[in-house]
């Protein structure tokens, strides 16, 4: 019995032992495994988020007033057109640009609604203050001038926010 013993006292150190290596061999292989895959992950979704970001600012870029108006505006257009016509093309901008939220930061994705909303109700504040026989021309002037009124456009606050928000997201 004693000499069992002896044998066993032994082995089952050395069985210990064995675990104990095999074990923080294969926590090791798994959490490289994690970074491994960590990395992979970050190196596919990058680049998505990047276009994401990239689709935002180009978003709020195309329904920016400044460079809408240009796009929109026609000779000889009435003042009630002119603003369907913005309206629509903010409204398919944004439709075209909804998925988009799935790999921006709901922060970014809410400063890109926001600028959408102000921007709609720039439009409408400006339609609102002209008569029904106004011109396009009359209304581009009117939302130049709400414009110059808030020193900025609500595309332009929500492009600079964001810039920033996908910049800090970087570090």
């Amino acid at each position: 019995m004693k000499d069992a013993l002896i044998l066993f006292i032994p082995l089952a150190g050395m069985l210990l032992m064995t675990y104990l290596i095999l074990q923080h061999f294969f926590n090791k292989a798994l959490k490289d495994n994690e970074k491994e895959l960590k990395a992979s992950k970050y190196e596919k979704i990058l680049p998505l988020k990047m276009q994401a970001y990239e689709r935002a600012i180009l978003f709020l870029e195309r329904i920016d007033p400044n460079n809408l108006i240009i796009r929109v505006h026609k000779n000889g257009m009435k003042a009630t057109t002119l603003h369907v016509e913005l309206l629509k093309i903010i409204r398919e901008e944004y439709t075209h640009n909804m998925s988009q939220q799935i790999y921006i930061s709901p922060k970014s994705w809410s400063e890109l609604i926001k600028g959408k909303e102000e921007t709609v109700q720039l439009v409408n504040n400006s339609i609102s203050q002209l008569n029904n026989q106004s011109s396009g021309i009359e209304l581009s002037a009117k939302i130049f001038e709400n414009i110059a009124l808030k020193k900025i456009s609500p595309s332009e606050k929500a492009r600079s926010l964001i810039i920033r928000e996908f910049q800090k997201s970087l570090n």
